[in-house]
């Protein structure tokens, strides 16, 4: 309940997921299928957002464990055993990340609002909904 739902009350937020399932509900290209994975992944799951000035959490994956947590907002910045990238949100690199499940992770997104993880999407979505719309 603490993890997934309270977002959901966002109308922003509400808006980007909405318009992701569109996407992943009109779309059998495996390409897209991993990208929208991994936008899932780093956002949803794993999303840190700027605010008030300051570096917050709002990913559940992020949320629901303190190791996990404290590693994305204190883990010294950069790359290698122990640090992580805070990136600047783009969701074209976003979709060009992979992951790995099984250790905190070593890159994290960093998006300036709602507005920008939703405007992102909408475009992504239409580029999406087009080619589906497409003959192959």
């Amino acid at each position: 309940m603490f993890g997934h739902v309270p977002l959901h009350a966002d109308p922003v937020f509400a808006d980007f997921l909405q318009t992701y399932g569109k996407a992943a509900l009109h779309t059998d290209d495996p390409e897209h299928i991993e990208r929208l994975g991994r936008l899932f992944w780093f956002t949803v799951e794993f999303g840190l957002i700027h605010e008030d000035g300051r570096t917050k959490i709002y990913g559940s994956g992020l949320i629901s464990s303190h190791g996990e947590s404290h590693h994305a907002l204190h883990a010294p910045e950069g790359s290698g055993e122990g640090k992580v990238e805070r990136r600047p949100f783009d969701l074209e690199r976003v979709c060009e990340t992979t992951f790995e499940i099984d250790h905190y992770q070593p890159i994290l997104y960093v998006l300036e609002s709602f507005e920008q993880l939703r405007d992102a999407m909408n475009a992504y979505a239409e580029r999406v909904l087009d080619e589906a719309k497409s003959p192959a």
